[in-house]
């Protein structure tokens, strides 16, 4: 019987094609779990995407104030704020604001001292700084602040007081409230919708008298 099964064996492997007896022993890949190519020209996928969800008409008037001025390069990418680099905006708005610092003493103090209150919109250091100068203004201390802080385990300078400037400094208010309308904030920041009014009619404003 052992010789039977050896004949019918290697006359299997003579009539398949070279190699085919190799493959039956070749793991066979799931198609559940098979890696498709990655195709550069169609960006990165999906799950590496920034998860933005910019603020509608705020933040499209804003970028469009920032474009007409010529703050922020071809192409128009106000009616697409979500694909606009956090980067490029907030140094379009840190040069708005150098050039319109005027602007900054007709704004609301209640409404600014509100984003003040609030802490810092991100991490980095030259939005924490801007943050922290404007809260300095107000005299608030940065204890209060940081101490209630959710991302302050991410922030290298919790608790670093500044000095106080006798004025609000527009391109660091444009830098906090441009992150904002673009919700480019980490999530674990729950804008209320008290704030955001307050942010809404700080940008308004903001828009209206630098024109």
């Amino acid at each position: 019987m052992a010789l039977s099964a050896a004949r019918r064996l290697s006359s299997s492997a003579a009539a398949a094609r070279p190699g085919a007896l190799s493959s039956l022993f070749r793991p066979r890949s799931s198609p559940k779990t098979r890696l498709l190519p990655h195709d550069p020209g169609a960006g990165p996928p999906e799950r590496w995407k920034p998860r933005r969800r910019p603020w509608g008409e705020d933040a499209t008037a804003l970028l469009r104030r920032f474009y007409e001025g010529g703050y922020l390069p071809e192409p128009d990418l106000s009616l697409a704020p979500q694909v606009l680099s956090p980067d490029v905006a907030k140094a379009a708005a840190e040069r708005f604001g150098r050039d319109h610092q005027v602007v900054a003493k007709w704004l609301s103090g209640s409404d600014l001292k509100k984003v003040a209150l609030f802490g810092c919109p991100s991490v980095e250091r030259r939005t924490v700084f801007a943050s922290k100068r404007l809260r300095a203004f107000f005299n608030i201390q940065e204890v209060k602040i940081c101490s209630s802080c959710k991302i302050r385990s991410s922030c290298h300078f919790a608790k670093q007081e500044v000095s106080r400037h006798d004025r609000v400094i527009l391109s660091d208010t444009m830098r906090i409230l441009t992150l904002f309308v673009l919700d480019a904030c980490p999530p674990q920041l729950q804008v209320t919708s008290e704030l955001k009014a307050s942010i809404c009619k700080l940008v308004k404003d903001t828009i209206n008298l630098s024109k």
